[in-house]
């Protein structure tokens, strides 16, 4: 959990100095961690660092280019953890939306 506590700094501060490439590193990181057989990683990946993308602006506009609808579907309690309980259902659309308009804008 410390570790993820750590990530979860090193990430919104990879945010703020718009390193793609650590930004990058630490989503494909805890993708791995979140498909690990141990519950103990995941809940760690889960709780200090999915739980928190929706509460800080920068990585819940970004979400859509990180993780993919399959993911954010088996995700979606974990994301869903802090929002209020009205937030969930506009979450996921606003999630959607701009999954859509992603991939509207790739070449």
């Amino acid at each position: 959990m410390a570790l993820w506590i750590e990530l979860s700094g090193a990430c919104q501060d990879a945010y703020a100095r718009q390193d793609e490439d650590l930004i990058r590193r630490l989503y494909e990181y805890a993708r791995w961690c979140w498909k690990a057989p141990s519950d103990d990683v995941r809940t760690a990946v889960a709780c200090a660092f999915y739980e928190h993308l929706p509460t800080r602006p920068a990585m819940r506009r970004d979400l859509p280019r990180r993780i993919g609808r399959a993911e954010f579907a088996e995700l979606r309690d974990v994301l869903g953890y802090h929002l209020s309980a009205d937030e969930p259902a506009s979450f996921e659309r606003e999630f959607l939306e701009a999954k859509q308009r992603f991939f509207d804008a790739q070449p």
